[in-house]
């Protein structure tokens, strides 16, 4: 086994606890900002899997994958900073 392998095994064994916690944090989550955060890091926990696929695989279209689950999970986190502005304002908007 090289020092990649090795690299990659002890990577996998850290994103498998950290999806442990996160998936705890999901379906415990005391508010809805705590599950939409664990939503967010359960993106980047899909991110570093297809990475590590990439690497165990040989295959670099992985790592499309992984900047596809990148953008779409930017896009969530900007559309859910929208829906808080939104709430904060209140109803009617607050607009001037």
């Amino acid at each position: 086994m090289t020092i990649l392998t090795w690299a990659a095994a002890a990577t996998a064994g850290l994103v498998g606890a950290a999806l442990v916690a996160v998936v705890w944090r999901l379906l415990a989550g005391p508010s809805s900002a705590d599950r939409v955060i664990a939503t967010d890091m359960l993106g980047l926990l899909a991110i570093a899997i297809a990475a590590l696929t990439a690497v165990f695989a040989g295959h670099a279209a992985f790592l499309d994958v992984a900047f596809a689950v990148a953008l779409f999970g930017f896009l969530a986190a900007v559309a859910f900073a929208g829906l808080l502005e939104g709430a904060a304002r209140g109803p009617g908007g607050g607009e001037r």
